[in-house]
């Protein structure tokens, strides 16, 4: 039966924890005549964000107290084998069930005993050693909230700020800042009625962020920041803080109000200049049934009016492009709930089947994520306890804050992404019931025509529409002609 020790440090910045907890180990084992037959080591391994299968050398010294090849085990403190309740719990249960002498080389370290009150004692311990990593995690948020409600610590700065490590402020970058000024003023002006004519502005009196042409998206997320009236947000553990920075302001906060109302009127107005622009949806789709070539958009006068058709000059066809389109779409309906009585269910299965499965590769990539924030958050942490000199210490309560909004947005993602696989889960569980009427308002015509419709071929009475599945044809007369 071997003697072995067990050795974890949280991180690399704790030079000699390794060593040290050698070194007592070795004190130790020489006053109890032990030899340390084999040392298992996890240096810069977390014990509160990774559980026992992770750390390689815990799980080793595990598996050979599992296979009774151990006895006595030298080990720092408890929380060096866990920091976790539950974990703690597991370990001591195995310790117990095998009878393994645990050695504590910490001073004020209390012996483990394998009594009914050594158990409750246990117990104890494994709520203290979690809580007092929980404690470590709460301090810092305290002191991150702390700073940040004094003006400390603003967080990631948007476009124009900086934060001086030198003199530990906000530096203002006035050229950029004139910049943003220059937005404003132009939004509010109300000069402007689409994003395109504000960017299509800004690019010719050569106003540009830094390298680049300003886009809709960029003026938008700079505009929409309250750090330009003076105020800063800062999201932590669900929790919105708010502070004043007066000396970042160069708006007003009428100003800013009334530009985030112009600037929903500028996205309501693209909308609706995109609405009332005519598309031709069977271009491609539609041909002369003579010359098989594709018809042609053309745009005409009838009755003073302007009107659009569908057209082959060598075969005088010219339809309206209502009606070909029209007709098509009450054919493509027509052939649609037919499929659905047919085909949906097993559709609707297989497509929750296979947007579950997607769904559970972005909430696995998104854990990935929040398991390596964590791992910087636990090493910052470790950095910001040990230390010492104030400026250094500020410079990572800053990384902190940046760490935590992170973490907040990753934890928020993941559980819309769970929501998202339980309403999947549930919809296929549910029978599916095919209604006698089906509401295409929310379907696009387009859409239709593309999913459907492999070609629409049309002659001077009639059109022939030829579907993809299964190839089935529909024949419609055609009544209004161009001249």
């Amino acid at each position: 039966m071997k003697t072995v020790a067990y050795y974890r440090r949280s991180t690399k910045i704790q030079e000699n924890s390794i060593e040290m907890q050698r070194q007592l180990a070795r004190n130790l084992s020489y006053q109890k005549a032990l030899i340390i037959d084999e040392e298992f080591i996890d240096d810069a391994v977390s014990g509160r964000t990774k559980s026992i299968q992770e750390r390689e050398g815990l799980c080793s010294l595990l598996t050979k107290i599992e296979t009774g090849e151990v006895t006595n085990v030298f080990v720092y403190k408890r929380d060096r084998l866990a920091r976790n309740a539950l974990d703690y719990l597991h370990i001591f249960q195995l310790l117990k069930d095998k009878q393994i002498n645990v050695y504590f080389t910490a001073e004020n370290e209390i012996p483990i005993q394998f009594s009914p009150a050594g158990e409750l004692i246990e117990l104890l311990m494994a709520g203290i050693i979690q809580r007092e990593g929980e404690q470590i995690v709460e301090r810092i948020s305290e002191t991150i909230k702390a700073n940040f409600q004094r003006g400390k610590t603003p967080g990631n700065l948007p476009f124009g700020y900086e934060y001086e490590k030198q003199s530990k402020t906000v530096v203002r970058d006035e050229d950029r800042l004139r910049i943003v000024k220059l937005l404003f003023e132009a939004i509010n002006s109300k000069e402007f009625t689409t994003m395109r004519q504000l960017t299509d502005y800004l690019k010719e009196k050569k106003i540009r962020r830094d390298d680049k042409n300003w886009t809709s998206q960029m003026i938008r997320s700079v505009v929409s920041n309250p750090t330009y009236m003076g105020l800063r947000l800062l999201n932590l553990s669900g929790e919105t803080l708010k502070s004043r920075y007066d000396n970042l302001a160069i708006v007003a906060e009428k100003e800013w109000l009334v530009a985030q109302e112009v600037l929903e009127t500028l996205t309501m107005t693209r909308k609706k200049a995109e609405k009332d622009k005519v598309h031709f949806q069977l271009i491609n789709l539609a041909y002369c049934k003579e010359c098989k070539t594709p018809l042609q958009s053309k745009k005409g006068i009838k009755d003073k009016k302007k009107i659009y058709y569908y057209s082959c000059k060598s075969h005088k066809i010219n339809v309206e492009i209502e009606e070909l389109e029209q007709k098509v779409l009450d054919s493509c309906k027509q052939f649609f709930k037919e499929l659905l009585k047919t085909h949906l269910p097993a559709f609707h299965k297989r497509h929750n089947n296979e947007m579950t499965r997607v769904l559970q590769k972005t909430k696995d990539e998104i854990k990935q994520n929040l398991h390596k924030l964590n791992q910087r958050l636990e090493r910052t942490t470790e950095k910001w306890l040990n230390e010492k000199r104030q400026y250094e210490k500020e410079v990572l309560e800053a990384n902190l804050l940046n760490l935590y909004e992170q973490i907040d947005k990753q934890k928020k993602h993941i559980q819309s992404v769970e929501d998202a696989i339980l309403e999947m889960q549930e919809s296929v569980e549910d029978e599916i019931s095919i209604p006698d009427t089906y509401n295409f308002k929310d379907i696009y015509p387009c859409v239709l025509f593309e999913d459907l419709v492999s070609k629409v071929e049309v002659e001077q009475n009639t059109i022939h529409i030829v579907f993809k599945h299964p190839f089935l044809t529909m024949k419609e007369v055609l009544q209004t002609r161009v001249s």
